[in-house]
């Protein structure tokens, strides 16, 4: 036992002070930083529209604030003429543009929809269909409640008859909501705020989403904890040639070939799980879980690799055939076996697939 931790002491030296393994620590240590470094960032179309609110309410005011702020694919802005408009779209200044007319609101309140929102499009607009239904659906959030109130509190409560504050205002949307089928059928079925209008389910929601600038550290540091381990696997062919373990027993040796695997093992593990911790890629008791399960099939794999080849010069002639197959099939930058199923089984050679 003595014999094997002294010799664990004496390869974790002779491991650290190695080039390429310095440089793989380095390596991960370098990337996780800069990967945290990196800002979170809204990856998005970014469609523009313009729209001229000729309306003055203050249900029209509220439209303009909702509308601009919102998050989707589309960003509104507004201008102050029908040319604007116009010019904007034929420019492809804006993707597609909207003209809600002088009494808007009203009118809709008092379902009198004659009065529509004009929509200008090209041939060349994207996803137009999308910018009405973002418009219409903030047209109906600041509309409907109030045809409600207007055309069906009065058979319900005379409660509702009075001015409503702002909690009772959001209690009567949510039960219009509840209601909405039964109580605005008339204002959807018969007419529409827009002129050729078309019904649009499209999801666009997930074309908007916060993400982050990719980098495969995961696979690059389960690439490097697989080059360790081979170094450690040379270390021990290296020593064994050179008749250092000559008068060791067959158990002792294959005891120190675990040793030599196990020294190389430690360090590029340990700083890998660090790394990802820090970089916050999975839950740190699912990434020890994992790590550690990851460690011993590497640690297996070098086995029985050393095994097979057990010469030092048979072991470095194969070896940089080893390393390219790894990094063509494992998906360490580039995952081609979710593409084809031969080549997925293939990839269950190679031990960072599973990490």
């Amino acid at each position: 036992m003595r014999l094997l931790i002294n010799r664990l002491y004496v390869m974790l030296k002779r491991t650290m002070i190695q080039p390429l393994y310095i440089v793989m620590l380095a390596t991960l240590i370098t990337l996780s930083v800069v990967y945290v470094n990196i800002p979170s960032k809204e990856k998005s179309l970014y469609i523009p529209a313009v729209i001229y609110n000729m309306d003055d309410s203050e249900l029209s005011k509220e439209f303009n604030e909702e509308i601009s702020e919102m998050t989707s694919i589309y960003h509104f802005y507004f201008v102050y003429s029908e040319d604007e408009v116009i010019n904007d779209v034929l420019s492809e200044k804006a993707n597609v543009g909207f003209i809600i007319p002088k009494g808007f609101f009203d009118d809709c309140i008092s379902l009198n929809t004659s009065n529509k929102v004009i929509e200008y499009t090209t041939n060349s607009s994207r996803l137009p269909t999308v910018a009405r239904e973002i418009v219409f659906s903030q047209l109906f959030d600041e509309i409907a409640p109030l045809i409600y109130k207007s055309h069906y509190a009065s058979s319900v409560k005379s409660y509702y008859k009075k001015t409503l504050d702002k909690n009772e205002l959001a209690e009567l949307r949510e039960t219009f909501n509840l209601n909405a089928d039964e109580v605005f059928s008339t204002y959807q079925q018969n007419s529409s705020v827009f002129k050729n209008v078309e019904e649009n389910k499209s999801n666009y929601t997930e074309l908007t989403e916060v993400t982050k600038t990719e980098l495969p550290i995961r696979k690059i540091a389960a690439l490097f904890i697989f080059v360790a381990s081979l170094i450690g696997t040379s270390a021990y062919l290296t020593d064994k040639e050179k008749k250092i373990y000559m008068r060791a027993s067959k158990k002792d040796r294959f005891m120190l070939r675990i040793s030599h695997i196990t020294a190389s093992l430690l360090p590029i593990s340990l700083t890998s799980f660090i790394c990802l911790l820090l970089i916050k890629e999975m839950h740190p008791v699912t990434l020890l879980f994992r790590m550690l399960i990851y460690v011993a099939v590497v640690g297996l794999y070098s086995v029985i690799i050393s095994l097979i080849l057990n010469s030092n010069r048979i072991f470095y002639k194969v070896l940089p055939v080893l390393l390219i197959l790894t990094l063509v099939f494992s998906g360490v930058f580039f995952d081609i076996g979710k593409y084809n199923s031969f080549i997925r089984n293939i990839s269950l050679f190679f031990p960072p697939y599973y990490f």
